[in-house]
């Protein structure tokens, strides 16, 4: 291999001329690992018809990445058949929340907010189910969060103080009160490891398969019209 080249039929390192063969190519039609031409063949391709495993052109093939107009490749912009879904990481972590109490602070304390875990549809603060009432949207919000599969929830927490029976209307006495918890209302998340997310249509079992079945085809093609000549630089 010359460090430089302009004969199509000796490869350089770098290479330039109408047909351009090397590891940098620059041509018309350019062949090499990163290619760029009006017909651009590579690991990296860029032209006006590109194939390579990233390839940008107004016609191009990407193994792994490509655009334009009409281009066919596993993910890309522009006018782009993507043969795979589009796959996130999801982080599932704990919101920003009011200050925290345990469930002892409400012995004394009129409001506060409380952290509670949803199992099974059901709220449960240390391991024990929650001991005291739902008020009415509260109940909405567990069911809501149940649903959406939260797993973890903030509980606004009033405290109710009511006369003990008929030690209400005592003179010069000192009433008893009872004392009860309420959660008013809530707000919930899902806590735990990251997950995948895999967005776009075909993307059960039977479309995972034939997606890759096109990812397949997309390393075939790129051989074909592209790898084997690159391989063929270096051997």
């Amino acid at each position: 291999m010359d460090l430089f080249s302009t004969d199509p039929d000796r490869p350089g390192v770098f290479a330039v001329g109408q047909i351009a063969y090397g590891v940098f190519a620059l041509g018309q039609m350019a062949t090499g690992v990163i290619a760029v031409g009006q017909v651009a063949r590579g690991v990296i391709a860029i032209g006006q018809g590109a194939v390579g495993f990233i390839a940008i052109g107004q016609g191009a093939i990407g193994v792994f990445y490509t655009g334009g107009m009409l281009a066919v490749g596993s993910r890309g912009f522009g006018g782009v058949l993507q043969i795979m879904p589009k796959v996130t990481l999801l982080k599932y972590e704990r919101p920003k929340l009011p200050p925290l109490s345990p469930l002892a602070h409400f012995s004394k304390a009129e409001r506060g907010w409380l952290l509670a875990e949803l199992k099974d549809g059901a709220l449960q603060v240390d391991g024990q189910p929650l001991g005291f009432d739902l008020s009415a949207d509260a109940r909405e919000q567990v069911e809501a969060a149940n649903a959406a599969g939260h797993n973890f929830v903030c509980i606004t927490v009033e405290v109710i103080e009511e006369l003990k029976g008929d030690r209400a209307g005592a003179y010069r006495e000192a009433a008893e009160r009872d004392r009860r918890l309420s959660a008013k209302r809530m707000s919930s998340w899902y806590e735990g490891p990251p997950r995948l997310n895999i967005e776009g249509p075909l993307t059960g079992i039977g479309g995972l398969f034939l997606r890759s079945l096109g990812f397949v085809a997309l390393i075939a093609a790129w051989w074909l019209l592209a790898g084997s000549d690159i391989f063929a630089m270096f051997t």
